[in-house]
This record gives C-alpha cells, structure tokens and sequence, in this order.
C-alpha cells in the first residue's frame, strides 16, 4: 500500500495546477514553492509510484525528457511539441478518431497524436 504524504500531494498538485505534461526538473522547480526541502530523488520516486497507480502517465517522445501528466479520465489527449520553446503542451482537443487496421496478426490497442508548430507563447499570444 502507497502512503498518502505531504510530498505526493504537493507533486499531484503540481500537475494538476501546470495542465500540461512537465518533465521531472519541472516538477521538482515547482514543487519546491510548496515544500522547499522536497529533493529530486524524492520526485522521481513518488513519480514511478504515481505512475504504477496510472494517476499519471509518462509521455516519452524521442528527443526529449519524460514528461509526465495527471491521466484524463476522459481517454488520451493530443499533445504539440512547440519547435521553438520545445515544451510538450496537451491540446484541449478531442482525440481524433483512428480505426486500428490488423496487420499481420498484430493486436493494435492504442496510439498517441502528436502535433508540431509553435505554441502561443512563442508566438506572443
């Protein structure tokens, strides 16, 4: 059984509050505003706990850091990669949908939709 702690609360709150995928240096930054003695060894363990419960998932996209985000209750969200500030921001936006083809006795059970632009912040909006 996971303890419920001061700690873990401050990191679930964390998430909440950032409505978009953060990487661990992220959290941690934050998360020290809230509880300034929290180390980073700390984030990382309550992370792989927080992601073992499926309350967040790790997104991992080649090239970048782990970002981690609060799991939607609602399914998957599409998520853009800004070239510029390359920050992962999940789009408040429906999952299109894709119909999953059977390919060669392979069982396809979900996919990820990824975009690439520019955010608004780095556009100054």
């Amino acid at each position: 059984m996971i303890r419920k702690t001061r700690q873990r609360e401050v990191l679930k709150q964390v998430l909440e509050e950032a409505n978009r995928p953060l990487t661990p240096n992220e959290i941690h930054e934050l998360a020290q505003q809230s509880y300034p003695a929290i180390g980073l060894r700390t984030v990382y363990r309550h992370l792989n706990e927080l992601s073992d419960t499926m309350e967040i998932a790790g997104i991992d996209y080649p090239g970048l850091p782990v970002h981690y985000e609060k799991v939607d209750q609602n399914g998957s969200r599409p998520h853009l990669i800004c070239r510029e500030c390359r920050r992962v921001l999940a789009l408040p936006i429906a999952e299109p949908q894709v119909p999953y083809p059977e390919v060669d006795g392979h069982e396809i059970s979900g996919h990820e939709v990824l975009y690439y632009g520019v955010c608004k912040n780095c556009r100054g909006q």
